[in-house]
Protein backbone atom coordinates (compact mmCIF):
# COMPACT_ATOMS: atom_id res chain seq x y z
CA UNK A 1 0.00 0.00 0.00
CA UNK A 2 2.80 2.38 0.89
CA UNK A 3 4.55 1.60 -2.40
CA UNK A 4 1.31 2.23 -4.30
CA UNK A 5 0.88 5.61 -2.66
CA UNK A 6 4.43 6.50 -3.53
CA UNK A 7 3.88 5.53 -7.16
CA UNK A 8 0.70 7.60 -7.34
CA UNK A 9 2.49 10.58 -5.85
CA UNK A 10 5.35 10.09 -8.29
CA UNK A 11 2.95 10.12 -11.25
CA UNK A 12 1.38 13.28 -9.83
CA UNK A 13 4.79 14.93 -9.67
CA UNK A 14 5.45 13.99 -13.30
CA UNK A 15 2.11 15.47 -14.37
CA UNK A 16 2.67 18.66 -12.37
CA UNK A 17 6.18 18.99 -13.74
CA UNK A 18 4.91 18.56 -17.29
CA UNK A 19 2.23 21.21 -16.81
CA UNK A 20 4.83 23.56 -15.31
CA UNK A 21 7.15 23.10 -18.29
CA UNK A 22 4.30 23.69 -20.74
CA UNK A 23 3.06 26.77 -18.85
CA UNK A 24 6.46 28.39 -18.33
CA UNK A 25 6.92 29.95 -21.82
CA UNK A 26 3.44 31.47 -21.76
CA UNK A 27 3.91 32.88 -18.25
CA UNK A 28 7.35 34.27 -19.06
CA UNK A 29 6.02 35.95 -22.24
CA UNK A 30 2.33 36.43 -21.43
CA UNK A 31 1.56 39.07 -24.06
CA UNK A 32 2.63 36.98 -27.05
CA UNK A 33 -0.33 34.56 -27.08
CA UNK A 34 -3.04 35.65 -24.65
CA UNK A 35 -5.12 32.48 -25.09
CA UNK A 36 -2.08 30.37 -24.33
CA UNK A 37 -1.38 32.41 -21.20
CA UNK A 38 -4.99 31.96 -19.99
CA UNK A 39 -4.84 28.22 -20.67
CA UNK A 40 -1.50 27.95 -18.85
CA UNK A 41 -2.95 29.66 -15.77
CA UNK A 42 -6.04 27.43 -15.84
CA UNK A 43 -3.98 24.23 -16.15
CA UNK A 44 -1.67 25.30 -13.35
CA UNK A 45 -4.59 26.20 -11.08
CA UNK A 46 -6.26 22.88 -11.90
CA UNK A 47 -3.18 20.86 -10.97
CA UNK A 48 -2.84 22.75 -7.70
CA UNK A 49 -6.50 22.15 -6.82
CA UNK A 50 -6.28 18.44 -7.62
CA UNK A 51 -3.08 18.10 -5.60
CA UNK A 52 -3.90 20.45 -2.73
CA UNK A 53 -3.17 17.68 -0.20
CA UNK A 54 0.40 17.56 -1.47
CA UNK A 55 1.27 21.13 -0.55
CA UNK A 56 4.81 21.11 0.89
CA UNK A 57 5.11 21.78 4.63
CA UNK A 58 8.11 24.10 5.01
CA UNK A 59 9.23 26.99 7.24
CA UNK A 60 8.31 29.32 4.34
CA UNK A 61 4.58 28.58 4.33
CA UNK A 62 3.33 31.34 6.64
CA UNK A 63 5.26 34.17 4.97
CA UNK A 64 4.34 32.80 1.54
CA UNK A 65 0.67 33.02 2.51
CA UNK A 66 1.12 36.69 3.43
CA UNK A 67 3.10 37.23 0.22
CA UNK A 68 0.35 35.64 -1.89
CA UNK A 69 -2.34 37.82 -0.29
CA UNK A 70 -0.26 40.95 -0.89
CA UNK A 71 0.33 39.81 -4.48
CA UNK A 72 -3.43 39.46 -5.02
CA UNK A 73 -3.98 42.99 -3.69
CA UNK A 74 -1.16 44.36 -5.88
CA UNK A 75 -2.80 42.84 -8.94
CA UNK A 76 -6.32 44.04 -8.11
CA UNK A 77 -5.43 47.68 -7.38
CA UNK A 78 -3.31 48.31 -10.45
CA UNK A 79 -4.29 51.04 -12.89
CA UNK A 80 -1.82 49.70 -15.50
CA UNK A 81 -2.79 46.12 -16.39
CA UNK A 82 -0.38 46.14 -19.33
CA UNK A 83 2.50 46.60 -16.88
CA UNK A 84 1.05 44.30 -14.22
CA UNK A 85 0.34 41.26 -16.40
CA UNK A 86 3.97 40.17 -17.12
CA UNK A 87 4.97 40.79 -13.50
CA UNK A 88 1.95 38.87 -12.18
CA UNK A 89 2.49 35.84 -14.40
CA UNK A 90 6.21 35.92 -13.58
CA UNK A 91 5.46 35.79 -9.84
CA UNK A 92 2.83 33.07 -10.29
CA UNK A 93 5.41 31.04 -12.21
CA UNK A 94 7.90 31.74 -9.41
CA UNK A 95 5.48 30.37 -6.80
CA UNK A 96 4.89 27.32 -9.00
CA UNK A 97 8.63 26.71 -9.30
CA UNK A 98 9.03 27.10 -5.52
CA UNK A 99 6.23 24.60 -4.86
CA UNK A 100 7.56 22.01 -7.31
CA UNK A 101 11.15 22.31 -6.08
CA UNK A 102 10.07 22.04 -2.43
CA UNK A 103 8.03 18.91 -3.21
CA UNK A 104 10.18 17.11 -5.74
CA UNK A 105 13.64 17.82 -4.35
CA UNK A 106 12.84 16.81 -0.76
CA UNK A 107 14.68 13.53 -1.30
CA UNK A 108 18.44 13.46 -1.21
CA UNK A 109 18.75 11.46 -4.43
CA UNK A 110 16.76 14.12 -6.31
CA UNK A 111 18.63 17.17 -5.09
CA UNK A 112 21.22 16.77 -7.84
CA UNK A 113 18.48 17.50 -10.40
CA UNK A 114 17.73 20.73 -8.55
CA UNK A 115 21.39 21.81 -8.62
CA UNK A 116 21.58 20.97 -12.31
CA UNK A 117 18.39 22.91 -13.06
CA UNK A 118 19.63 25.93 -11.10
CA UNK A 119 23.05 26.04 -12.76
CA UNK A 120 21.77 25.42 -16.29
CA UNK A 121 18.85 27.82 -15.80
CA UNK A 122 21.15 30.52 -14.47
CA UNK A 123 23.63 30.09 -17.30
CA UNK A 124 20.73 30.10 -19.77
CA UNK A 125 19.48 33.46 -18.46
CA UNK A 126 23.06 34.79 -18.54
CA UNK A 127 23.49 33.65 -22.15
CA UNK A 128 20.20 35.31 -23.15
CA UNK A 129 21.38 38.48 -21.41
CA UNK A 130 24.70 38.42 -23.25
CA UNK A 131 23.06 37.89 -26.66
CA UNK A 132 20.45 40.60 -26.11
CA UNK A 133 22.55 43.10 -24.12
CA UNK A 134 23.01 46.70 -25.11
CA UNK A 135 26.79 46.87 -24.72
CA UNK A 136 27.45 50.50 -23.92
CA UNK A 137 30.75 51.86 -22.70
CA UNK A 138 30.59 53.25 -19.15
CA UNK A 139 34.04 52.57 -17.69
CA UNK A 140 37.11 53.99 -19.47
CA UNK A 141 39.50 51.09 -18.97
CA UNK A 142 36.93 48.63 -20.42
CA UNK A 143 35.76 50.75 -23.35
CA UNK A 144 38.12 49.19 -25.90
CA UNK A 145 36.89 45.68 -25.09
CA UNK A 146 33.22 46.62 -24.87
CA UNK A 147 33.36 48.41 -28.23
CA UNK A 148 34.20 45.09 -29.90
CA UNK A 149 31.21 43.24 -28.45
CA UNK A 150 28.21 42.80 -30.77
CA UNK A 151 25.11 44.42 -29.25
CA UNK A 152 21.51 43.22 -29.26
CA UNK A 153 22.00 40.08 -31.36
CA UNK A 154 18.75 38.62 -30.00
CA UNK A 155 15.51 40.50 -29.39
CA UNK A 156 13.69 39.05 -26.39
CA UNK A 157 9.90 39.58 -26.42
CA UNK A 158 8.95 42.36 -24.03
CA UNK A 159 12.53 43.67 -23.73
CA UNK A 160 13.46 47.23 -24.79
CA UNK A 161 14.12 47.56 -28.50
CA UNK A 162 17.64 48.85 -27.82
CA UNK A 163 18.48 45.71 -25.84
CA UNK A 164 18.65 44.42 -22.28
CA UNK A 165 20.24 46.73 -19.71
CA UNK A 166 23.68 45.61 -18.55
CA UNK A 167 22.61 46.12 -14.93
CA UNK A 168 20.01 43.37 -15.43
CA UNK A 169 22.71 41.02 -16.69
CA UNK A 170 24.76 41.85 -13.60
CA UNK A 171 21.78 41.14 -11.36
CA UNK A 172 21.35 37.72 -12.95
CA UNK A 173 25.01 36.93 -12.28
CA UNK A 174 24.55 37.76 -8.58
CA UNK A 175 22.79 34.47 -7.89
CA UNK A 176 24.99 32.08 -9.86
CA UNK A 177 28.52 33.45 -9.36
CA UNK A 178 28.74 33.01 -5.54
CA UNK A 179 27.45 29.45 -5.92
CA UNK A 180 30.14 28.67 -8.50
CA UNK A 181 32.77 30.06 -6.11
CA UNK A 182 31.41 28.01 -3.21
CA UNK A 183 31.50 24.60 -4.92
CA UNK A 184 35.33 24.24 -5.09
CA UNK A 185 35.36 24.27 -1.27
CA UNK A 186 33.64 20.86 -1.40
CA UNK A 187 36.71 19.05 -2.73
CA UNK A 188 39.42 19.20 -0.10
CA UNK A 189 41.79 16.42 -1.10
CA UNK A 190 44.85 16.71 -3.32
CA UNK A 191 43.62 13.92 -5.60
CA UNK A 192 43.89 14.73 -9.33
CA UNK A 193 40.13 14.18 -9.74
CA UNK A 194 39.34 16.79 -7.10
CA UNK A 195 41.79 19.24 -8.60
CA UNK A 196 40.11 18.82 -12.00
CA UNK A 197 36.70 19.50 -10.44
CA UNK A 198 37.99 22.61 -8.69
CA UNK A 199 39.65 23.83 -11.89
CA UNK A 200 36.46 23.35 -13.92
CA UNK A 201 34.29 25.30 -11.47
CA UNK A 202 36.91 28.03 -11.11
CA UNK A 203 37.14 28.42 -14.91
CA UNK A 204 33.36 28.74 -15.11
CA UNK A 205 33.50 31.25 -12.25
CA UNK A 206 36.18 33.23 -14.09
CA UNK A 207 34.02 33.34 -17.22
CA UNK A 208 30.99 34.62 -15.27
CA UNK A 209 33.23 37.05 -13.36
CA UNK A 210 34.53 38.43 -16.67
CA UNK A 211 30.96 39.02 -17.82
CA UNK A 212 30.22 40.81 -14.56
CA UNK A 213 33.27 43.03 -15.11
CA UNK A 214 32.20 43.77 -18.69
CA UNK A 215 28.68 44.60 -17.57
CA UNK A 216 30.27 47.72 -15.97
CA UNK A 217 27.54 47.60 -13.33
CA UNK A 218 28.90 49.30 -10.23
CA UNK A 219 25.91 47.92 -8.29
CA UNK A 220 26.84 44.45 -9.47
CA UNK A 221 30.47 44.90 -8.48
CA UNK A 222 29.51 46.00 -4.97
CA UNK A 223 27.03 43.15 -4.69
CA UNK A 224 29.65 40.60 -5.70
CA UNK A 225 32.20 41.98 -3.24
CA UNK A 226 29.62 41.69 -0.46
CA UNK A 227 28.56 38.23 -1.61
CA UNK A 228 32.17 37.03 -1.60
CA UNK A 229 32.68 38.34 1.94
CA UNK A 230 29.52 36.57 3.09
CA UNK A 231 30.70 33.40 1.34
CA UNK A 232 34.08 33.45 3.09
CA UNK A 233 32.53 34.32 6.47
CA UNK A 234 30.05 31.44 6.29
CA UNK A 235 32.71 28.95 5.23
CA UNK A 236 34.93 30.18 8.05
CA UNK A 237 32.14 29.52 10.58
CA UNK A 238 30.90 26.24 9.10
CA UNK A 239 34.13 24.35 8.35
CA UNK A 240 35.35 21.81 10.89
CA UNK A 241 39.02 22.05 9.89
CA UNK A 242 40.94 24.37 12.27
CA UNK A 243 43.67 25.16 9.72
CA UNK A 244 41.16 26.16 7.06
CA UNK A 245 39.19 28.18 9.60
CA UNK A 246 42.33 30.15 10.55
CA UNK A 247 43.26 30.82 6.94
CA UNK A 248 39.78 32.08 6.12
CA UNK A 249 39.76 34.24 9.25
CA UNK A 250 43.03 35.90 8.26
CA UNK A 251 41.82 36.37 4.69
CA UNK A 252 38.60 38.01 5.89
CA UNK A 253 40.50 40.24 8.30
CA UNK A 254 42.88 41.34 5.54
CA UNK A 255 40.01 42.21 3.16
CA UNK A 256 38.15 44.15 5.86
CA UNK A 257 41.26 46.06 6.90
CA UNK A 258 42.05 46.91 3.26
CA UNK A 259 38.50 48.18 2.78
CA UNK A 260 38.71 50.25 5.96
CA UNK A 261 42.02 51.80 4.93
CA UNK A 262 40.59 52.68 1.50
CA UNK A 263 37.50 54.29 3.08
CA UNK A 264 39.67 56.35 5.45
CA UNK A 265 42.00 57.35 2.64
CA UNK A 266 39.05 58.68 0.61
CA UNK A 267 37.76 60.47 3.72
CA UNK A 268 34.25 61.57 4.78
CA UNK A 269 34.41 64.88 2.89
CA UNK A 270 35.19 63.14 -0.37
CA UNK A 271 32.37 60.63 0.21
CA UNK A 272 29.95 63.49 0.81
CA UNK A 273 31.13 65.23 -2.34
CA UNK A 274 30.67 62.03 -4.36
CA UNK A 275 27.01 62.00 -3.32
CA UNK A 276 26.25 65.73 -3.56
CA UNK A 277 28.39 66.54 -6.62
CA UNK A 278 29.21 63.25 -8.34
CA UNK A 279 31.99 63.65 -10.94
CA UNK A 280 31.26 62.96 -14.58
CA UNK A 281 34.39 60.90 -15.01
CA UNK A 282 36.23 58.56 -12.66
CA UNK A 283 38.21 55.36 -13.01
CA UNK A 284 34.91 53.45 -12.78
CA UNK A 285 32.98 55.76 -15.10
CA UNK A 286 30.56 58.61 -14.53
CA UNK A 287 28.82 58.73 -11.14
CA UNK A 288 26.10 61.15 -12.21
CA UNK A 289 23.53 58.34 -11.96
CA UNK A 290 23.67 58.90 -8.20
CA UNK A 291 21.52 62.02 -8.70
CA UNK A 292 19.07 60.01 -10.79
CA UNK A 293 18.74 57.38 -8.07
CA UNK A 294 18.32 59.96 -5.31
CA UNK A 295 15.51 61.53 -7.32
CA UNK A 296 13.78 58.19 -7.94
CA UNK A 297 14.19 57.11 -4.30
CA UNK A 298 12.65 60.38 -3.06
CA UNK A 299 9.45 59.83 -5.06
CA UNK A 300 9.43 56.10 -4.38
CA UNK A 301 9.30 56.85 -0.65
CA UNK A 302 6.50 59.36 -1.36
CA UNK A 303 4.63 56.64 -3.25
CA UNK A 304 4.93 54.24 -0.33
CA UNK A 305 3.66 56.92 2.04
CA UNK A 306 0.68 57.60 -0.23
CA UNK A 307 -0.18 53.91 -0.81
CA UNK A 308 1.17 52.13 2.30
CA UNK A 309 -1.19 49.14 2.50
CA UNK A 310 -1.86 48.27 -1.14
CA UNK A 311 1.12 49.71 -2.99
CA UNK A 312 0.70 51.49 -6.33
CA UNK A 313 -0.06 48.24 -8.13
CA UNK A 314 2.27 45.50 -9.28
CA UNK A 315 4.76 46.92 -11.79
CA UNK A 316 2.93 50.29 -12.01
CA UNK A 317 5.56 52.61 -10.55
CA UNK A 318 7.29 53.23 -13.89
CA UNK A 319 4.14 55.03 -15.14
CA UNK A 320 2.38 56.01 -11.90
CA UNK A 321 5.42 58.02 -10.77
CA UNK A 322 4.92 60.39 -13.71
CA UNK A 323 1.21 60.81 -12.95
CA UNK A 324 1.54 61.68 -9.27
CA UNK A 325 4.94 63.31 -8.79
CA UNK A 326 7.02 66.08 -10.43
CA UNK A 327 10.12 64.08 -11.30
CA UNK A 328 13.03 66.22 -12.44
CA UNK A 329 13.93 63.61 -15.08
CA UNK A 330 13.33 63.89 -18.83
CA UNK A 331 9.85 62.55 -19.54
CA UNK A 332 11.18 60.40 -22.37
CA UNK A 333 13.27 58.38 -19.92
CA UNK A 334 11.90 55.05 -18.72
CA UNK A 335 12.71 54.81 -15.00
CA UNK A 336 11.73 51.09 -15.12
CA UNK A 337 11.68 50.57 -11.34
CA UNK A 338 12.66 52.16 -8.05
CA UNK A 339 16.33 51.07 -8.32
CA UNK A 340 16.04 49.55 -4.87
CA UNK A 341 14.52 46.11 -4.39
CA UNK A 342 12.96 46.89 -0.99
CA UNK A 343 11.38 50.15 -2.19
CA UNK A 344 10.17 48.36 -5.32
CA UNK A 345 8.49 45.55 -3.35
CA UNK A 346 6.73 48.12 -1.13
CA UNK A 347 5.60 50.08 -4.20
CA UNK A 348 4.33 46.91 -5.88
CA UNK A 349 2.64 45.18 -2.94
CA UNK A 350 2.50 47.68 -0.09
CA UNK A 351 4.14 47.40 3.33
CA UNK A 352 2.49 44.00 4.01
CA UNK A 353 4.22 42.70 0.89
CA UNK A 354 7.54 44.14 2.06
CA UNK A 355 7.10 42.46 5.46
CA UNK A 356 6.42 39.16 3.69
CA UNK A 357 9.49 39.62 1.47
CA UNK A 358 11.73 40.31 4.45
CA UNK A 359 10.21 37.25 6.11
CA UNK A 360 11.13 35.13 3.09
CA UNK A 361 14.73 36.31 3.32
CA UNK A 362 14.87 35.68 7.07
CA UNK A 363 13.55 32.12 6.71
CA UNK A 364 15.89 31.49 3.77
CA UNK A 365 18.92 32.48 5.87
CA UNK A 366 17.71 30.35 8.76
CA UNK A 367 17.06 27.28 6.59
CA UNK A 368 20.26 27.63 4.56
CA UNK A 369 22.53 28.19 7.53
CA UNK A 370 20.98 25.24 9.40
CA UNK A 371 21.64 22.99 6.41
CA UNK A 372 25.20 24.29 6.09
CA UNK A 373 26.00 23.66 9.75
CA UNK A 374 24.36 20.24 10.04
CA UNK A 375 25.05 18.58 6.68
CA UNK A 376 28.52 18.74 5.08
CA UNK A 377 27.14 17.34 1.81
CA UNK A 378 24.72 20.25 1.48
CA UNK A 379 27.15 22.86 2.82
CA UNK A 380 28.70 24.12 -0.47
CA UNK A 381 25.27 24.49 -2.06
CA UNK A 382 23.56 26.08 0.93
CA UNK A 383 26.38 28.58 1.48
CA UNK A 384 26.54 29.36 -2.24
CA UNK A 385 22.80 30.07 -2.39
CA UNK A 386 22.90 32.27 0.72
CA UNK A 387 25.92 34.19 -0.56
CA UNK A 388 24.06 34.68 -3.85
CA UNK A 389 21.02 36.06 -2.00
CA UNK A 390 23.33 38.42 -0.10
CA UNK A 391 24.98 39.60 -3.34
CA UNK A 392 21.60 40.06 -5.01
CA UNK A 393 20.26 42.26 -2.22
CA UNK A 394 23.39 44.39 -1.82
CA UNK A 395 23.16 44.93 -5.57
CA UNK A 396 19.46 45.57 -4.94
CA UNK A 397 20.18 48.57 -2.74
CA UNK A 398 20.94 50.65 -5.83
CA UNK A 399 19.32 48.54 -8.56
CA UNK A 400 16.84 45.68 -8.75
CA UNK A 401 15.64 42.54 -10.43
CA UNK A 402 12.06 43.68 -10.00
CA UNK A 403 9.52 41.17 -8.61
CA UNK A 404 8.14 39.18 -11.51
CA UNK A 405 11.00 39.90 -13.90
CA UNK A 406 12.23 36.93 -15.90
CA UNK A 407 15.66 36.45 -14.22
CA UNK A 408 13.97 36.75 -10.79
CA UNK A 409 12.63 33.24 -11.43
CA UNK A 410 16.04 32.05 -10.19
CA UNK A 411 15.28 33.66 -6.81
CA UNK A 412 12.21 31.42 -6.42
CA UNK A 413 14.12 28.33 -7.49
CA UNK A 414 16.75 29.14 -4.85
CA UNK A 415 14.01 29.43 -2.20
CA UNK A 416 12.54 26.15 -3.41
CA UNK A 417 15.85 24.34 -2.98
CA UNK A 418 16.32 25.82 0.49
CA UNK A 419 12.77 24.64 1.30
CA UNK A 420 13.67 21.14 0.10
CA UNK A 421 16.75 21.17 2.33
CA UNK A 422 14.61 22.12 5.32
CA UNK A 423 12.25 19.22 4.55
CA UNK A 424 15.20 16.82 4.62
CA UNK A 425 15.82 17.96 8.21
CA UNK A 426 13.04 16.25 10.17
CA UNK A 427 14.02 18.14 13.33
CA UNK A 428 12.25 21.17 11.81
CA UNK A 429 8.91 19.46 12.34
CA UNK A 430 7.26 16.85 14.53
CA UNK A 431 5.50 15.23 11.58
CA UNK A 432 6.35 13.11 8.57
CA UNK A 433 5.21 13.54 4.97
Amino acid sequence: MKQGRWQGGDVGMVVEGGVLLLAAPFLLFPTQIYMGTCLALILLAGVWLLRWRRFPVTPFNLVLLLWSLALLVGILVTADPDLTLPKATGLILGLAVWRYAALYLAERRRLAWGWLAFILGSLGFVLLGVLSANWQSKVPFLSAVVARLPANLLQIPGAPSEGVQLNQLAGTLMLILPLLLSLPFAWQSAAPRDWLKRAAWLLLSAACGSLLLLSQSRSGWLGMIAGTLVLLAMWQRATEQPARRRRLAWLLLGIILAGGVLALWIGPERWQQLIEEPPRQTAVGALTTIHFRLEVWKWAVAGIQDFPFTGMGLGSFRQAAWRFYPLSIPSSYDIAHAHNIFLQVALDLGLPGLVAYLGLLFVAVQAGWRAARRDPALRPWAIGLLAGLAALHIYGLTDALAPGSKPALLFWLALGMLSAMSRLDKDWFNLQD
